[in-house]
């Protein structure tokens, strides 16, 4: 029986890894997989390997061999940066320990499984700069306009990126303004939305302010 461990992450504490857990658990039964670790941690993809206490207690018991496969929801639940996503890929390689995603059926204990890894990994660097590209663009022609980018100047950008994290995981602006705590008003947020959805080059007209 292969000794397996679980890596599940949430952005946001507004999240669960409940669903995750739960696939991946089956999973591991259906498989006759042993989980000897289950790692959970509320903390943006895009943080450093060395900034995820739960992704660094995982890396420590990788080094010591405690388990010889890690199962992920989905690669972006190892992170969305490029380089630590390599980097996490390269010492999974280095201890000889395979890595299993559920979303994209991929597997590293194969060849072709690793090949994909690394696919969906230029794929994925490749979709963030392009969309990196399509906000400056956009932030360009909301200033064109005379319209201030993020609505409310007083937010800071990481309130911002909150909001827009929240609305894309499908919670609706009362949602919203409870998970982030602070003191933002229904109208700010829907501000940042709207105006997210003109950067990413929805028809001006489309958008009422």
């Amino acid at each position: 029986m292969k000794k397996v461990s679980l890596l599940l992450r949430v952005s946001t504490s507004g999240q669960t890894t409940d669903n995750q857990k739960k696939e991946l658990i089956d999973l591991c039964k259906r498989r006759d997989f042993q989980i000897v670790y289950i790692y959970e941690e509320t903390v943006s993809g895009t943080k450093k390997n060395e900034d995820r206490k739960e992704f660094s207690r995982m890396l420590n018991d990788m080094k010591k061999r405690k388990w010889e496969k890690l199962i992920v929801w989905s690669v972006d639940r190892l992170g969305r940066d490029m380089k630590e996503l390599i980097k996490t890929l390269s010492l999974l390689d280095d201890y000889k320990i395979s890595l299993y995603s559920y979303q994209q059926n991929l597997d590293t204990d194969d060849s072709m499984g690793r090949m994909f890894f690394y696919f969906v990994s230029i794929f994925s660097e490749f979709e963030t700069n392009l969309r990196k590209e399509r906000q400056k663009v956009g932030i360009e022609r909301v200033k064109q306009l005379g319209k201030t980018y993020g609505g409310n100047k007083f937010l800071s950008d990481e309130i911002k990126s909150k909001v827009l994290e929240l609305s894309n995981s499908g919670l609706s602006y009362r949602q919203i303004k409870k998970t982030i705590g602070e003191k933002i008003s229904l109208g700010s947020i829907s501000h940042v939305i709207k105006e997210r959805k003109l950067i990413e080059g929805l028809d001006l007209h489309e958008i009422t302010y």
